[in-house]
């Protein structure tokens, strides 16, 4: 997914909860989104996450919340510990008491859905469902079974979470039950 479509979502979800972005124009240093004393950077599928991190730190310096907003299938589980280790080390060591909201982007059959999560930590949570949706079919397995399932399990699990994610990302967007948690549009 690229940025532009990215942003774009994101804009229209602050609309939606009728909040009045900047939107920084590209090739100025800086947030790419700022609201009040929140800065969001968005990012497309594939991009640098050193580059992601040395922003998030920068902008935690400056300003009172920090965010990301990234495209479902740019996520993998190193990243998600990542965000969350930088996530303990912004607020522990650095006395900011600050988490990082994570908004995932996905589309489906020309609709964006984006959903929240108001920390890193909150994410990994969400992260370590997919083995519990898995482990009841490999509980009735025989030791032999289970191996092989297991290993093959986490042979493919960045696929298997952000297939999982995804749906959750679709699911609550779809009937959100928060405006601020879910939201889904069209763009034209």
């Amino acid at each position: 997914m690229k940025e532009e479509t990215v942003r774009a979502v994101f804009v229209k979800y602050l609309k939606n909860l009728d909040k009045s972005p900047k939107i920084r124009k590209k090739n100025v240093p800086g947030p790419d989104i700022i609201i009040g004393g929140a800065a969001y950077e968005c990012k497309r599928s594939k991009f640098d996450k050193v580059t992601l991190f040395k922003q998030v730190v920068s902008n935690a310096f400056q300003f009172l919340r920090v965010g990301i907003v990234i495209p479902y299938d740019a996520l993998s589980l190193s990243f998600a510990y990542q965000l969350g280790m930088l996530e303990v080390l912004v607020r522990e060591d650095l006395n900011l008491g600050r988490s990082i909201e994570i908004y995932v982007v996905t589309e489906e059959n020309g609709t964006y859905f984006l959903h929240q999560w108001s920390s890193a930590k909150l994410l990994l949570l969400e992260i370590d469902k997919v083995v519990y949706e898995h482990l009841p079919q490999i509980v009735k397995l025989t030791p032999e079974e289970k191996e092989l399932t297991i290993l093959e399990f986490l042979k493919d699990f960045d696929d298997k979470m952000r297939e999982y994610l995804r749906s959750i990302v679709i699911k609550k967007g779809k009937n959100p039950s928060n405006r601020w948690e879910s939201f889904s549009c069209t763009l034209r």
